[in-house]
Order: C-alpha cells, then structure tokens, then sequence
C-alpha cells in the first residue's frame, strides 16, 4: 500500500511540473511531510524502512561480542591519532581500507541492538531535516538533483521526497538491506560526473577520512551555481570521545574555513545548540 501511495504521489508531482504549480507543490509536500509523521507516531513498528530492519534485530545481541576486529582498536577514546594539527584531530587507521571497514560496522551494531533508528528517532530526525530543508524551494527547482552524503538509514532523503524534491537520492558506505532512500557509495569518491548536481547534503562530515579532501570531492560534483549543505557538529566532547567518528575539532569555525577553500558564497549560517547549519553556493575550480 505504501509502495502505491508513494508511485502515485510522485506521477502527481511530475505532472505538476509541466505547469506553474509551485504553491500546489509544496502544498502536497507539507501535507505528506506531517501525514507520515503521524504515521511513525502512532504506527510504531509497523511503518517506513524501520519496518523491514527491525526485522535484523538480534534478541541476544551483546556489545562485546560485536566489539570485533577494527572495533578492538577504534573504540571510544582509543585509536585516535595523539596530537591535533591546527585544531583538528583524525582517527589513525592504518589504511583506507581501515577507515572503511570501521565505518561500515556503526549501521550493523544500530540493526542488530535495537533494528536501527526506532520511529520515535526518525520523527526527531525528520522534524530536524524538516528545519534544514524547507527553505530549499526559493533556491533549487522540485527536479533538483539532490545528493545526501553518508545518509544511512536514509530519513534525510525520505524527508526531502515528502516535501517534493523527487530526484533526491543517498550515498553511504554501508545504507543498510534493501534501503529504499539510499545505495552503496563513497563520499570520498562519489561516483558522479563532475559539477553535475544541484544540491549535496551531509551530516557526516565528521565521518570524513580527511576533511580537505572531503570538501575538494563534494565541490567536484556540485554544479557551478549550485549549493551544498552541512550540519557541522558543535565539538564540546573530550579529546577523541566519539566511537565511530572519523575526525573531530576543537571549533567548528576551522572546518568552515576549509570550506571556503572549496566554495564562493556562504549563502547561510545557522547555530543551533550542538550544530552550526552551513550553506554554501558556487564550487571553486581548479583547486588542488
């Protein structure tokens, strides 16, 4: 039935388009937004992609036991480099393939101790991309190509759709079975054309295996007059205190300036209490 629904809500959205509908648009999407967050409250279990991963749920799960192989180095406060460099202190995996392989496992324990993000989570989740999302219409046109980087579970795509923004899509090293939001991908190597995206999107920019790069592959990809969005977390934690993070510092601001190595215009910046919203616009060519 939810498969229907949705086939059917977005032919309506491609018909729409053909006209001036704007204003019918986003009507359509803010009614759908809020009916699916009804939905997940009182549905619980039985509603959205929570539905099929509560499936994996392991009863006798224990944290040890999964606490195996690259998670016996990378392990809270351990496997952290020992000195920051200009305020920013990286993880020290001993190869890519490292980095990887620790990252791929955080979406694996999620499922098997509780069947990943519970629906309460997913409405806080969808309400707080609801606040980064609804002002994208005065940007970007409802057949934006939309990007979102290391989107796991996928609610910041499924929130993006609802509101009308059909062709949005995620990338994540590990999204989980038969995610319907997001597929297989890298975002240290996003398999994309160059500037050939709208809009990119992450939250997980301290999963980056190196935040210069990091930033130098998403402008690559982003069209010249086109946006990227990121959550930059608030770092008020102790010295390598997050257990899959990848990178961490001392400020946000020092992320922001690498940003602008990498794009022209800040377009808006919002601090909420433990993130800093930025949105830029313009990828600067021939960065090396």
């Amino acid at each position: 039935m939810l498969r229907l629904y949705n086939t059917c809500y977005y032919k309506l959205l491609h018909t729409l388009f053909s006209g001036a509908c704007h204003r019918k648009i986003r009507i359509i999407g803010l009614s759908r937004f809020y009916t699916k967050n009804i939905l997940y409250c009182f549905l619980f279990n039985h509603f959205g992609y929570y539905r099929q991963l509560i499936a994996y749920k392991k009863s006798d799960y224990g944290y040890e036991e999964y606490k195996q192989g690259v998670r016996k180095k990378h392990y809270g406060k351990e496997g952290w480099q020992k000195e920051k460099k200009n305020g920013i202190l990286y993880r020290d995996y001993s190869n890519y393939d490292e980095y990887v392989s620790h990252q791929k496992v955080k979406l694996d324990e999620m499922i098997a101790f509780k069947g990943g993000f519970s629906n309460r989570d997913i409405i806080e989740y969808r309400l707080k991309f609801f606040k980064r999302f609804h002002k994208i219409p005065q940007y970007l046109p409802w057949n934006a190509s939309i990007l979102c980087l290391g989107a796991r579970q996928g609610t910041e795509v499924e929130v993006l759709r609802d509101l009308g923004f059909i062709a949005a899509r995620g990338i994540d090293l590990n999204p989980g079975p038969d995610n319907p939001w997001v597929k297989p991908g890298d975002f240290m190597a996003i398999a994309e054309p160059d500037h050939s995206l709208d809009m990119i999107y992450s939250n997980a920019v301290d999963h980056a295996f190196d935040l210069e790069s990091f930033f130098k592959e998403s402008a690559r990809v982003v069209k010249l007059e086109g946006y990227a969005m990121y959550d930059l977390s608030v770092q008020t934690t102790a010295q390598g205190g997050g257990p899959f993070e990848a990178v961490e510092w001392d400020s946000e601001e020092k992320v922001f300036h690498l940003m602008l190595k990498y794009f022209k215009q800040v377009i808006h910046v919002e601090t909420e209490t433990a993130w800093k919203v930025v949105l830029l616009k313009g990828p600067i060519t021939g960065q090396t």
